[in-house]
């Protein structure tokens, strides 16, 4: 199932990555992916984070350069259009107006960063342990807003919040209670990110729960909570990557995850866009 389908991947725009859609989505097809999302990080007007996301200003082409791909390799793949993009509420009526009038077909939301009144992104979470518990409350708080929002296809790395966690105490217990049951109670899946496999869990002598954490993900196994993979591809050279796919397998396996049919996911969350009445 791991090499069927992707709804996180990210193209040379966000400062971050490298090559665009065409490199990706040919790899994919060589390597008998069935339906391939691309998700850059959301471009945001007013708001400038290089290496972070693109600008505003590229929005167009990458509506037409997804547009291009989609009709060159529409007989040997199914392509859909999204952004990655972290909740707040001061860009709902932004990422309505993506789904409703720019042919955008769904949103994943990657919680990064959260954004005060004035539309300034800060981070939530740091590694000065002693500042961490205001990051990780507010960063529960955006997650579960997002969930409710009904926006979102999923939720990328819900599990997130885990990059600065030495152990579990009780607060990451809490959060990742409370993500699970948000996600179940509004019925929205949570991804488990291969890509998080890659990150460096040791920093400065100090080891990190980082994710995927197989705290999180064991918990969320124990529930009807429905769950996704994500690629969160940023290299073409990632789709085909042997140790990654086994490295995910392994995760999947150690946990007791299940995985739900993203077919299912996507039908469902399309009809919860048309409630909104987005679609």
């Amino acid at each position: 199932m791991l090499n069927e389908y992707v709804f996180h991947s990210h193209t040379f725009r966000c400062g971050h990555a490298v090559k665009d859609i065409e490199d990706y989505v040919t790899e994919a097809i060589k390597h008998g992916y069935k339906k391939y999302g691309v998700s850059d990080h959301v471009f945001l007007p007013g708001v400038i984070q290089e290496r972070v996301r693109g600008d505003y200003s590229l929005l167009g082409e990458y509506i037409d350069e997804f547009k291009r791909c989609k009709a060159l390799y529409e007989n040997q793949i199914e392509m859909y259009l999204g952004f990655e993009a972290e909740w707040s509420p001061y860009y709902k009526k932004y990422y309505e107006s993506l789904l409703r009038d720019r042919g955008f077909d769904y949103l994943i939301c990657g919680q990064h960063c959260g954004f005060n009144k004035d539309f300034e992104p800060f981070w939530y979470m740091t590694y000065e342990l002693d500042k961490q518990e205001q990051g990780l409350l507010r960063y529960r708080d955006d997650i579960i807003e997002g969930i409710k929002s009904g926006l979102y296809l999923y939720i990328a790395h819900p599990d997130l919040f885990f990059m600065c966690c030495t152990e579990v105490t009780p607060i990451y217990a809490q959060i990742t209670k409370e993500i699970i049951e948000t996600a179940i109670e509004y019925n929205v899946a949570l991804e488990v990110n291969i890509h998080g496999i890659l990150r460096e869990k040791i920093k400065n002598g100090i080891r990190y729960e980082e994710y995927p954490s197989d705290y999180f993900w064991t918990q969320a196994a124990k529930t009807k909570v429905k769950i996704v993979y994500g690629g969160d591809f940023h290299n073409p050279e990632e789709i085909v990557r042997d140790d990654l796919a086994q490295a995910a397998e392994d995760l999947i396996k150690r946990t007791g995850v299940h995985l739900t049919d993203i077919s299912l996911i996507y039908d469902e969350y399309q009809e919860r866009l048309k409630k909104l009445k987005i679609k």
